[in-house]
């Protein structure tokens, strides 16, 4: 197929910037098989030309924010607000999540396991909920539900 002169500039301009299988796979931080898996999955958006993939870095970045923002509107929420009293390390953690670091990651840096990384990252949620609930008015359905007085007495058939 022949494109023409526009046509093939405005191709052209579409791939610039674009990064390859391994570039993109590095920016996310995850091996190359397990991006691939990713990839072939549909999780992630690429682009196929001739015999490789070419993906953009905003669909990249996408991913990475339906995965981990989560974690990073919790982090950014624990930081601003005082009250949450993280401690030292917490705090380490909530600095990092908000520099868009992986769980994974973090752990690596601080040269401790995943999963005390996880249960940290769990009582920090837990914190950030208690001072939310604290901050939220009751709703309509529980100021109703409180109201009422206990469940309702049963009638004994005889």
């Amino acid at each position: 197929m022949a494109l023409r002169s526009d046509e093939l500039n405005y191709n052209l301009q579409h791939l610039n910037g674009m990064l390859t299988t391994h570039e993109a796979a590095r920016q996310l931080d995850l091996s190359y098989w397990h991006f691939m898996h990713l990839v072939e999955a549909g999780r992630i958006p690429g682009v196929r030309v001739v015999d490789r993939w070419l993906f953009s870095p905003v669909d990249l970045d996408a991913y990475r924010r339906s995965k981990y923002g989560e974690l990073e509107d919790l982090a950014k929420t624990a930081l601003e607000h005082p009250a949450v009293d993280l401690t030292e390390k917490q705090e380490t953690i909530c600095r990092y999540l908000v520099d868009s670091r992986r769980p994974s990651e973090i752990a690596r840096m601080l040269q401790q396991s995943r999963q005390a990384v996880h249960s940290q990252i769990t009582l920090i949620r837990e914190k950030v909920s208690r001072i939310q609930s604290r901050k939220s008015p009751p709703s309509s359905s529980q100021t109703r539900n409180s109201s009422k007085k206990g469940p309702p007495s049963r009638r004994s058939r005889k």
